[in-house]
């Protein structure tokens, strides 16, 4: 029996051994932990397998782990990832407060109320009618234009890497790897941070958040599905975080990384010792929402690799006799096509004919990227709270969710700056200047359809409005406000102007009006208006105003993104009459900007605006302010120039400008001559021509900029605001 054994033994050896090395290649698994911005660090891990010709036989992520190593096992490199994040403001997807409701998205050409800084959703069920604080519409089109070709994969194993995402069954208290189904579903729901994002919903009713809730360096999943070396990058630093390396709570973001890092860490401590090694990146000084420090990220990820060497190299040693490795590449991926588009009930039928000019075409980035907007228009057009899509087959299902009853929101905004004037034609006077508008402003929905709009607007007065919104059609909406003005009404009383003074008025006001946006960029608005101002201090004034009016916005430009090509403008006007002392008066005002350019690194810019208006000469809206702080009823300004887009999201302009104005308040209270532009003078004190630099930093609430003024009659303005 023993003979027969070791005869046995010898003749399997001799077997073993004309067989092929690289069934004995062992299985090298890459685990990517989940912490937020401070994930990206992960790329340069990346970089350098890369170089190395190593390739992971499975890569396991958590959270920004799921999302960059989704992207890898997509067929990206570490140096295409790496590229990604440098050119693209991660800040305005991954932190993008939720989107304001309904069909007035562009704002009215008549109605001034900002809402860039902060939106705050809520409903009948208690605060948030959405129940995430980001607006994961720009981070799922993120996630599908850039996975597009793979977004039919159903097998995870079947991507140019095996590929494995972790995520928290919160609805059964259990721990989710995904293998199959929806990429998409996987990585968004691996990255739902809690209260940040909202869950993803399965199938099966289960909502699914942040893996890093049960498993945020899951080196155990990669020993149980096989692998025989494990390398971790954890980007937390699970047994120091409570040490030395603890995060800065005395600011928002610091309390809530570390109390993400008190949920997440105990579990990613225990997986230590699953690893062969831990690559662990020095990302104390960011916290998980420090998106817009994505290169300075990046080099700490190469420091760790630099640090590292020796694990690389030993990991190169144990895989020399199969190296260098190949897969497959992202960009030589074919993209299938698009067969069909399915909507549900909550779509419009309206809408289908749209979505149906997509089949056919191929499913790539650029059609991603218009099939996004598309789907954002018909959000905004019906006022819904998501419009969603999910890919099988070629086959795209469109799926709509409406608000709760009872919803609503409120926002908050904030443009116009502060700064110095100096004006050379007036005895060389210099003045402080200020043109802040800071608003409040929300909707309550009363019935399915209609809105209770209400407003503050804080500037050279105090504005209280409310009113009713009712959309109709697919594309237009019925409205009215009402409100009281009290502040600064009066000729003197122009913001930004050198005569600016404190005067003790009143206004009542009211409006209706028809809004239509025929295109996702387009805003159309009829109205019909009445006020009566009450000019107090010395004056004692009664002014009635009715009038008719009429305005649009074109906006195709994208503030958020300095390096954008794109136009924006808005016209507005009004034609009616001013009492007691009759006589018909107007106001016609536009001002334009457009960014235009060969490559991201250099565009040239223009922007105008003009003026001209003839109401009652004792009111501050007979009057607009010029740039270089002059109040002016007759106006036009000219600038073109240069941009230079800089990393971080900083430009740099430069160009000339060319001002004329006209209309003092002595002339117009004797003239009111009604022809436009009459008041217009070539008088070099009614003239300006100098030039322009401005240098700011583009940001998901707008551009912050400082803007220099210098003309040759002399005069000076420089100021410093968001726009």
């Amino acid at each position: 029996m023993k003979r027969k054994i070791l005869v046995f033994l010898v003749l399997f050896s001799a077997v073993l051994s004309m067989l092929p090395a690289s069934i004995f290649r062992p299985r090298f698994a890459l685990v990517l932990s989940g912490g937020g911005a401070k994930g990206i660090a992960h790329i340069a891990i990346l970089k350098e397998l890369d170089r190395r010709g190593i390739v992971p036989d499975m890569v396991i992520g958590t959270s920004m782990g799921a999302v960059i190593g989704s992207l890898y096992a997509a067929g990206y490199s570490g140096e295409e990832l790496e590229e990604l994040v440098e050119e693209t403001d991660l800040m305005s997807y991954f932190l993008h407060l939720y989107a304001v409701r309904g069909s007035d998205t562009i704002p009215s050409p008549f109605t001034d109320y900002d809402t860039n800084l902060l939106t705050v959703e809520f409903g009948s069920s208690g605060i948030g009618a959405s129940n995430g604080l980001i607006d994961d519409q720009y981070i799922n089109g993120f996630l599908r234009r850039y996975l597009s070709k793979v977004l039919s994969v159903k097998d995870f194993d079947d991507l140019s890497i095996p590929f494995r995402a972790i995520g928290a069954d919160i609805t059964n208290n259990r721990k989710v790897v995904f293998s199959t189904g929806s990429l998409f579903d996987a990585v968004r729901a691996s990255m739902a941070i809690p209260v940040i994002f909202a869950p993803v919903q399965l199938e099966d009713g289960s909502y699914i958040m942040d893996g890093g809730l049960e498993d945020n360096l899951p080196t155990d999943i990669a020993r149980d599905l096989g692998a025989d070396i494990v390398l971790a990058v954890d980007v937390n630093d699970a047994r120091h975080i409570h040490g030395e390396h603890a995060n800065d709570m005395s600011t928002l973001s610091g309390t809530f990384s570390q109390f993400s890092d008190y949920l997440t860490e105990p579990n990613s401590a225990e997986n230590y010792d699953e690893a062969d090694w831990v690559i662990v990146p020095d990302t104390s000084d960011f916290s998980s929402m420090s998106f817009g420090s994505g290169e300075e990220i990046l080099e700490t990820g190469e420091i760790a690799v630099t640090e590292n060497q020796g694990v690389f190299d030993e990991l190169e040693r144990r895989l020399s006799r199969w190296l260098p490795m190949e897969r497959e590449s992202y960009s030589s991926l074919p993209a299938a096509a698009i067969e069909h588009v399915i909507i549900d009930d909550v779509i419009p039928s309206s809408a289908l004919s749209m979505l149906r000019l997509y089949e056919g075409r191929p499913m790539d980035y650029q059609t991603i990227t218009e099939l996004e907007r598309t789907l954002d228009d018909i959000r905004r057009h019906e006022g819904l709270k998501a419009v969603t899509y999910e890919i099988s087959d070629g086959v795209i299902y469109v799926m709509g969710e409406r608000y709760p009853s009872l919803s609503g929101s409120i926002h908050l905004g904030l443009t116009g700056g502060i700064g110095v004037r100096y004006n050379g034609e007036n005895d060389g006077k210099t003045f402080f200047a200020y043109t802040p508008d800071f608003t409040i402003s929300g909707r309550i929905a009363l019935l399915e359809r209609l809105d209770f709009t209400y407003g503050v607007v804080v500037n050279e007065g105090i504005t209280v409005e409310a009113g009713v919104s009712y959309p109709f059609l697919s594309s237009a909406f019925l409205y009215g406000d009402a409100g009281i003005k009290y502040g600064q009404q009066a000729y003197n009383s122009v913001p930004g102007t050198i005569d600016y003074e404190f005067s003790n008025d009143v206004s009542l006001f009211f409006k209706a009006g028809i809004g239509y946006l025929p295109l996702r960029d387009f805003r159309l608005d009829a109205v019909v208006g009445f006020s009566y101002t009450y000019l107090g201090n010395n004056l004692g004034k009664h002014v009635i105003y009715p009038y008719i009016g009429l305005g649009f916005v074109y906006d195709a430009y994208d503030g958020t993104d300095a390096s954008g090509n794109g136009l924006e403008t808005k016209l507005t006007f009004e034609f009616g009459g001013d009492f007691p002392s009759p006589s018909l008066a107007y106001a016609f005002k536009a001002d334009v900007f457009g960014s235009f350019g060969p490559t991201d690194i250099f565009k040239f810019i223009f922007s105008g605006e003009t003026a001209t208006i003839r109401r009652n000469a004792d009111l501050a809206d007979a009057y607009v302010s010029t740039n270089m702080g002059i109040a002016a009823s007759d106006y036009i300004y000219l600038m073109g120039g240069i941009r230079l887009p800089l990393p971080l999201s900083i430009f740099v302009d430069a160009g000339v400008f060319f001002e004329a104005f006209g209309g003092e308040h002595d002339d117009l209270a004797v003239s009111r001559d009604l022809i436009p532009y009459s008041e217009l003078s070539l008088d070099r004190s009614q003239m300006d021509i100098g030039g322009y630099v401005g240098v700011g930093v583009a940001t998901s609430f707008g551009q912050i900029k400082a803007a220099l003024h210098i003309s040759m009659t002399p005069r000076v303005s420089f100021m410093v605001g968001i726009e």
